[in-house]
Formats: structure tokens, sequence, C-alpha cells
């Protein structure tokens, strides 16, 4: 591992800034390009379509139009009495304008492995979700604030952010303070504790990248940790010498009688046609 680190995730803010400036005290937007295609409306389509022996953690927010959350790992470890979904069933939800989530997701790409994985190195272990809307105003979540501190990252579509002055203990979200709106590419910073509300204002993916903060963490006193030291890694399981031999030879080359169009191909073809 090592694709990324907190310089290129936070890129162009420097890190620093971030630090000194934003973290746990106030929300960051950086609207750029970068991270555009982190999760795409095709990759979507894959893990659906693994519903559902190969995907086991899907949640389907307002699921009767009556505000109840419908999850499947729940549902099948009947820890949630609610009925277990056909996949056309969840199509149907899908297309009437429904939000799904798909959380636990950081092995479904590399990218989400590589992120956590630089990110780790200052919070503690991490976690994806990730929230698609298939209409614009599609149910989500009312105002509320996490115990986590989070990064959004967009791919797809249009999401209004609403960020609001109250952080938990207290009750209620408060008075507005930002209203703004991201798109593909865009990277939001929510402070834990901190009161939002996300709005889609048009089909949308957004990825939550989330992590508790580590004991004791000030910038007094702050702690690093080493790449690779809480989560295993995104391997390569391509067969070895696989495209070359052990002295680095390609192993794709052809034989050049035995390539279309030679001599040696020619004739093994056409004496089997004649067969």
């Amino acid at each position: 591992m090592g694709k990324y680190t907190i310089k290129d995730i936070l890129d162009p803010v420097d890190p620093k800034r971030f630090w000194l400036n934003y973290w746990g005290k106030k929300h960051l937007v950086i609207r750029r390009n970068t991270f555009k295609t982190l999760f795409k409306w095709h990759d979507f389509t894959n893990v659906l379509n693994g519903y559902p022996r190969n995907l086991n953690h899907l949640q389907i927010l307002d699921y009767d139009g009556k505000g109840t959350k419908w999850c499947l790992d729940k549902v099948n470890k009947g820890k949630l009495k609610l009925p277990m979904l056909k996949k056309k069933e969840v199509l149907d939800l899908w297309r009437s304008g429904k939000t799904f989530v798909l959380s636990m997701a950081e092995y479904t790409k590399q990218d989400f492995v590589e992120i956590c994985d630089e990110l780790e190195r200052y919070f503690e272990r991490g976690q994806v979700n990730i929230y698609c809307s298939s209409k614009k105003d599609a149910v989500g979540f009312p105002a509320h604030c996490d115990s986590t501190e989070n990064f959004l990252f967009h791919t797809e579509g249009k999401v209004k952010w609403t960020i609001y002055d109250n952080s938990a203990p207290e009750r209620k979200p408060g008075k507005v303070v930002d209203e703004f709106v991201l798109e593909a590419g865009d990277l939001l910073y929510i402070p834990q504790y901190r009161y939002h509300k996300a709005e889609s204002l048009t089909p949308r993916i957004s990825i939550s990248i989330h992590f508790p903060n580590k004991r004791n963490q000030s910038l007094k006193k702050f702690q690093i940790t080493k790449k690779g030291a809480k989560r295993e890694g995104w391997y390569n399981w391509m067969p070895e010498n696989l495209y070359y031999d052990a002295e680095g030879s390609s192993t794709r080359d052809v034989p050049r009688k035995f390539r279309m169009g030679g001599t040696q191909w020619k004739k093994t073809y056409f004496n089997n046609l004649k067969k």
C-alpha cells in the first residue's frame, strides 16, 4: 500500500492548515476532480447485481414509506423482523426513488483501502459507507451528528449540504451556518459531533469515509501510526510469472510461425477445415 498521502487526499489544502484550522473545529469544502471516479454508477450496478449472496451490507432508507430502514445483514440474522426482499423487489424500490447505503465497503475498491490506510495513520480504524440515491429529493437522514471524523467524497450527481452551529451533546441542530451544493470530484470534511444534513438534488453517489479520533490525540501530542498498521492491504492475486518468465522475458509472444498469417498457422488451420 502507499498509493495516497494525506497531501494527495486534501490537495490543494495544505495538511498543516487542515490540522490547525479545521480538525475538530469546522467543516471544510474542497472543490476539485481528483477523486471523481472513486465509485461510479457501473460500480454500483456491479455490486447490486451480487444481491443477496455476494452483498452482505445493504441498507434501504424509508423502505416502507414510513421511515423504516431495511437492513440486509440484520434481516438475514433475524435481528430485524422485516421480510427478505427478492432481487426484483430491491430493484423496484431503487427505481421508486429510495436511497441505498452500502456500508462497510472498504474492500469494494482498492482506492478505498488506500485512502483508509493513509488516514488511519492519524485516526483510528475507519469505515466506508456509500450513499446512493436514484432520484431528486430521495429520502435520506434528517439533520444529525456522527461520533466520527467524516470525509465525504462525491462521485455522481449533486448534493445540497446544510451545516449547523451545534454539536453533540446538544440535542438540536441549532442555526444554519452554511449551505452549499457539491458535485462529482468535491470533498467535504465534517468534524465529529457536528450537526449536518444532506439532500439529493439529482441521482447521486456520495462516499463517507469516517474515523474515530485516536485516544488523547492533540496538536501538542500528535500520534502518527505507520502505514499498514491497522488493516490488511489490497493484494495482487494474479499468478506469478503469468506474462513474464523468471528472467523477465515476455511470455505473451507467440512464435512467428504460429501467428495468424504465419505459414504454419495457415497450414494447420486449413488442413483442419478439410477434415
